[in-house]
């Protein structure tokens, strides 16, 4: 019942005002005690933060130049989501979530990480179907940034033209 007591008064001091002018603020410190830096804490409303900057120094860590990872995705209908198989590919050295990043970085090293740019496989022979699937690359090869975005008939044209960068999509039931 105390502190229910306490708590209210406290309250009605606070709403009228008299609280705040009965207890001012003590007096900064001018002078710090000799031998020992003190922290002076937070400042007081109204009162200005000093603000020292510092200095930023390198660490001497330049980060590669030569990275070569893209991210691969797979979605089946002529647009690129939602993505049915997703695969990370990096390229020096070869290692990812890719399947084969082997034999993808192969084909992908001689035209500059550029999927556009790839070569059709000679003597793929694909049906006339059509049943599209879309693909995506993104991300960084040797300093540029990469994207492309192509949907294609099917899954054989999609191979015939990019061999295999694009051959991690969900394998289907025989």
């Amino acid at each position: 019942m105390r502190r229910l007591f306490c708590l209210a008064a406290a309250g009605f001091l606070l709403l009228s005002g008299t609280a705040a002018a009965a207890t001012p603020p003590p007096p900064r410190d001018p002078d710090p005690p000799v031998g020992r830096q003190v922290w002076p804490g937070p400042p007081y409303p109204g009162e200005p933060v000093p603000i020292v900057p510092i200095p930023i120094r390198p660490i001497g860590v330049k980060p590669p130049f030569r990275v070569r990872a893209l991210v691969l995705t797979f979605a089946y209908g002529e647009d690129a989501t939602p993505v049915a198989r997703h695969s990370l590919l990096m390229c020096d050295p070869p290692r990812g979530t890719h399947p084969d990043p082997f034999a993808a970085c192969e084909a992908l090293i001689p035209v500059g990480g550029d999927p556009a740019a790839l070569t059709p496989l000679p003597g793929v022979i694909c049906p006339t179907h059509y049943d599209p699937v879309t693909v995506t690359a993104t991300g960084s090869w040797d300093g540029r940034f990469i994207h492309f975005e192509r949907t294609y008939g099917n899954a054989c044209s999609l191979y015939a033209e990019t061999g295999p960068v694009f051959s991690f999509r969900e394998r289907s039931a025989k």
